[in-house]
């Protein structure tokens, strides 16, 4: 009894720890994807690392025994539609990041953990009195975080990042249907190949890609395809089999504290005064939109 509650206690901490990870490499993540604008644009960068990401699935999807068997129609159907969000919340940041920073980007993007209530509450589900104290703190520290100057105008990069968390909680959202019926690596990887396949299209029409630009690139694209999107996501499968996914997601939050710590660190990003306490009261919610799940399912 002692070995098996031993066992249960490490299988808990090594979940925690997996996911602890996911959040620093999807963190420094934003730092890749803002400096990749230097050599590439937003479809082009897209492109190369959802490729990339989707192919290092493939390779270790043979080490994975499938929950549901094949995806089959209903499955390709969902993969699609996630890969179609998934562009969406992708593009949009990726644009963002062009004009904002690492770490504002990092900061707003987590906002879809605040999203995700409030668009489950459009298909009938009630919604606390914290949800609607985290909506509050939420666009507090969006307005401290994004505004800027005397003026006080919206930064537009600030924008387009917003609207990526907007698809990225629709996305999350599609995911947690879609998993309990079909296989979450190969709803992954499809959903990957169609996010390339679309950022391609819009690479061939908006964009004029070159081997030299992807070459220059070649290392933000390497951190933001393997480790961001392969890695970071299995990490997350095997993290989310050993803790409940309300812990998950706010172990998941800490990726728009370590974005800021990268935007100052590597890519000398200011943070001012103001732009602290935004920040703040963005993290603060981000964990009070996820304490109610924690009541809940302690319930």
């Amino acid at each position: 009894m002692n070995d098996q509650k031993q066992s249960m206690i490490k299988g808990v901490f090594s979940g925690y720890m997996m996911m602890l990870l996911t959040a620093v490499i999807w963190g420094f993540a934003f730092v890749a994807q803002k400096s990749s604008m230097d050599y590439m644009g937003p479809f082009t960068f897209n492109t190369a690392r959802f490729v990339l990401g989707a192919t290092c699935l493939l390779v270790l999807l043979p080490m994975f025994k499938p929950r549901h068997g094949a995806l089959g129609k209903s499955g390709w159907f969902s993969a699609t539609g996630m890969g179609v969000l998934l562009f969406l919340g992708s593009i949009t940041q990726q644009i963002g990041l062009v004009s904002t920073t690492a770490g504002k980007g990092a900061f707003i993007t987590g906002l879809y953990i605040v999203f995700v209530p409030l668009i489950l509450a459009l298909f009938g589900q009630a919604l606390s009195r914290l949800v609607w104290i985290a909506v509050a703190l939420g666009l507090s520290g969006l307005y401290l975080l994004s505004m800027q100057g005397a003026t006080m105008k919206p930064v537009t990069g600030d924008m387009w990042v917003l609207a990526s968390a907007v698809f990225f909680a629709l996305h999350i959202v599609v995911i947690g249907r879609a998993s309990l019926e079909h296989d979450a690596l190969r709803l992954s990887i499809v959903q990957f190949y169609v996010c390339a396949l679309l950022s391609m299209v819009g690479m061939l029409i908006w964009e004029t890609p070159s081997l030299q630009a992807i070459s220059d690139g070649s290392i933000e694209i390497l951190y933001a395809g393997v480790l961001s999107v392969g890695i970071a996501y299995t990490l997350q499968v095997f993290a989310q089999i050993r803790i409940p996914p309300h812990a998950a997601a706010l172990v998941l939050s800490l990726e728009t504290v370590f974005g800021a710590i990268g935007g100052v660190w590597l890519l000398g990003e200011e943070m001012t005064t103001r732009m602290l306490i935004g920040a703040g009261l963005m993290m603060a919610a981000i964990i009070v939109a996820q304490f109610k799940r924690s009541v809940d399912s302690d319930v």
